[in-house]
């Protein structure tokens, strides 16, 4: 080979190496267009970058909520350029061309035997100037929004989190956290999200789903023995999927919890109290408990606690860094916002902190705007977090999928009818799938909504108690970002809550019946009383008044007639709660009953005897021999400390402390035992029962 072939041979090298670089370079940057398949159009995004010297590229297909799917084995020479979609099944391959100006790609996309036809264009600097200033127009108009309309709400503070095609672009917070000294909210501001938690909670049995540690259909029972609903068709077939969609039968019976100290395994211990309203799996019914009950499956699945599953597996890989699970935690921090109530003549009012940590599952999560845009970007990309899948996309389907009607059609238009998923509301908003769940807790609301088919989602917290605004804010955002006509949902709503207040002052007031008075001494009426799910609830006397503690409310008693009373402060006094009490038939307060929660009878408190009465040297002089008729009665103190009773030719009673020297005999209610106990010991004892009283004398030792 002459030096001339020589030279025109190195020559066609570079030439040809310069070509596919700059076929190569071409490629690099942002590509929208679509797939042709079955007669419609597949809108895909696909973008080429360089990194460590390598080219790699992502393909983003919006119909089918897949996000930054990584693109193999891409290729590019002189006769066109391929890649392939990494770890789908099918080789879904594009083969094709760039035009001569480099400006646009065709070709041909294989998959699973199929081939269809595609084509993506590059859109021009000009055009992504304008698609940046459009979004920045919108976030404009939001937060105009929010400055002109949060003050006519009343609200002290909020933040928001926006999330499109996986990027957050917005994360600010507007007001104050510390309404009093003007402390700004920010990004970075933790609120409490309240109901809002309940996504993570299902999450996290999502997660042990994947790991095979639960089933969704698999009952309770057979991972917690222990598992106990009132309903015994409930205890036994109640699954997790019934745990996280309010179909329990149950109603709220929220004040079961609420200010309680019971401990969560408390709680679960005392659901086997609690009365069911409605069949199993018949009706929705929005219920805390079994959230708890969820978490605490979680907790037990693990040997660890839900809050840490929580952490770990979903805080940690987001990098929520500042969201914990505690208002004490929260307060330890450097950026929390304080709780606000709106007062009757529309004034910020701070509010008392609420600590519902043993409820945790239910609502306990505090958060902030930047950790939140982490959660809602990684649900929205399919569990997926950078490379990391936290879980299977038909996990994450099976989250956001309806599992339970719920009754009634919203009279607004733009809403459809309601679904359940697990740990979220479920419907259409103006034509677009809309996932989405609220949060209200003492002095905070928050919104967490999600576009699934739009990729967009939205987060709004606030400092505000059971605040309305949390819903204004969500829908105007999202009608800004779908291009859509806003609706005045401000302006809706103000004229609504008008409506509701007008209906409230037109309500009459509780019946009550004058000059009447209780049927016993005030005295009689002081006790604990105690209900096996509820807990306890005391009745005090101050010398002027009777005074009623239940959980962490406590309130004076005014006499609302006969033996009904009712309490003058704070939540109770604002529940319109009244307290009745009963006689027995031997003319004793026995109990009370409390209407906490609507839709059931009134839960009934028994009183309890006297705290001695358990003491053993209290029962000790109580035992002996007892003459009646010519019968010897025996009363013993078994190993338990209990008493017991022997009556001839009967069964042996155990005796139940019940008042003062008086104990119920067995199970049999109206059937009792009085010891007569004077200054020298005890002189004898009284049968009393329906029938009669009947005396018996106590046998000189």
């Amino acid at each position: 080979m002459n030096i001339r072939n020589v030279i025109l041979l190195i020559i066609s090298c570079v030439a040809l190496i310069t070509i596919v670089y700059a076929q190569e370079n071409s490629l690099i940057g942002e590509w929208y267009g679509s797939i042709k398949v079955s007669g419609q159009e597949l809108e895909v995004t696909v973008e080429f970058l360089f990194e460590e010297n390598q080219l790699i590229g992502f393909i983003d297909i919006p119909l089918q909520q897949a996000i930054d799917l990584p693109l193999e084995i891409i290729s590019y020479d002189l006769y066109g350029i391929s890649f392939e979609i990494k770890d789908v099944p099918g080789n879904p391959t594009f083969t094709g061309k760039l035009s001569d100006d480099s400006s646009s790609l065709s070709g041909e996309f294989t998959q699973g035997g199929g081939t269809f036809s595609f084509s993506l264009s590059r859109k021009s600097d000009l055009e992504k100037q304008r698609e940046v200033q459009k979004i920045t127009e919108k976030l404009d108009a939001i937060r105009t929004f929010i400055d002109t309309t949060m003050s006519q709400w009343h609200v002290a503070g909020l933040s928001v989190a926006v999330v499109k095609d996986n990027n957050v672009i917005m994360s600010e917070g507007f007001g104050y956290r510390d309404y009093e000294k003007q402390l700004p909210v920010t990004s970075q501001t933790l609120f409490a999200i309240g109901s809002s938690s309940k996504a993570f909670t299902a999450f996290s049995v999502g997660l042990l789903v994947d790991e095979g540690l639960i089933d969704w259909n698999t009952p309770v029972k057979e991972y917690l023995p222990d598992f106990q609903m009132y309903d015994d068709f409930a205890t036994k077939d109640m699954t997790p999927i019934d745990l996280l969609t309010h179909r329990s039968g149950l109603p709220r019976h929220d004040l079961m919890w609420y200010g309680a100290n019971f401990s969560r395994e408390e709680m679960f211990e005392r659901l086997r109290y609690l009365e069911p309203n409605e069949p199993f799996r018949y009706k929705f019914q929005y219920q805390n408990l079994m959230y708890m009950t969820a978490g605490l499956l979680v907790g037990r699945m693990t040997n660890s606690t839900w809050e840490n599953v929580v952490y770990d597996r979903v805080f940690t890989p987001l990098g929520m860094m500042n969201s914990n699970f505690s208002i004490d935690a929260s307060q330890e921090t450097d950026d929390y916002s304080l709780p606000y109530n709106v007062s009757e003549n529309e004034q910020i009012e701070k509010m008392e902190f609420m600590n519902i940590s043993q409820i945790g599952p239910a609502g306990s999560i505090n958060s902030c705007a930047d950790d939140m845009a982490q959660w809602i970007r990684m649900l929205l990309n399919k569990g997926k977090v950078d490379e990391t899948q936290l879980m299977q996309e038909a996990t994450v389907n099976m989250l956001i999928t309806p599992h339970m009607f719920i009754q009634g059609k919203s009279a607004n238009p733009e809403l459809t009818y309601r679904a359940y998923g697990l740990g979220w509301f479920i419907m259409t908003y103006r034509g677009h799938a809309w996932v989405q769940h609220g949060g209200n807790i003492d002095g905070f609301s928050a919104m967490v909504n999600l576009l699934p088919d739009d990729n967009i989602g939205i987060v709004i917290l606030t400092n505000q108690n059971n605040s309305n605004y949390t819903s204004i804010a969500s829908y105007y955002i999202i009608d800004q970002l779908l291009d859509l006509e806003p609706v005045d949902w401000h302006g809706r709503t103000l004229a609504s809550i008008d409506e509701v207040k007008e209906i409230e002052e037109g309500e009459g007031k509780l019946e009550r019946v004058e000059n009447t008075k209780p049927s016993h001494k005030i005295e009689d009426y002081i006790g604990v009383y105690e209900n096996p799910g509820y807990g306890r609830f005391q009745i005090d006397y101050t010398g002027r008044e009777l005074y009623m503690i239940y959980h962490s409310f406590a309130s004076p008693l005014e006499h609302w007639h006969y033996d009904v009373f009712k309490p003058t402060e704070g939540f109770p006094a604002k529940s319109n709660i009244l307290i009745e009490f009963h006689s027995n038939l031997q003319g004793r307060i026995y109990k009370l009953s409390v209407p906490l929660e609507q839709s059931v009878s009134p839960i009934e408190f028994e009183k309890l005897p006297p705290d001695n009465m358990s003491d053993l040297t209290y029962l000790l002089q109580f035992t002996g021999t007892y003459k009646i008729a010519g019968d010897e009665i025996n009363v013993e103190l078994n190993a338990s400390g209990d008493l017991t009773l022997e009556y001839p030719g009967q069964p042996l009673y155990e005796l139940h402390p019940y008042a003062e020297n008086e104990f119920q005999i067995g199970e049999y209610k109206g059937y009792y035992v009085k010891f007569h106990l004077e200054k020298d010991g005890v002189t004898g004892l009284s049968f009393i029962q329906p029938n009669g009283i009947f005396e018996a004398e106590k046998v000189e030792e």
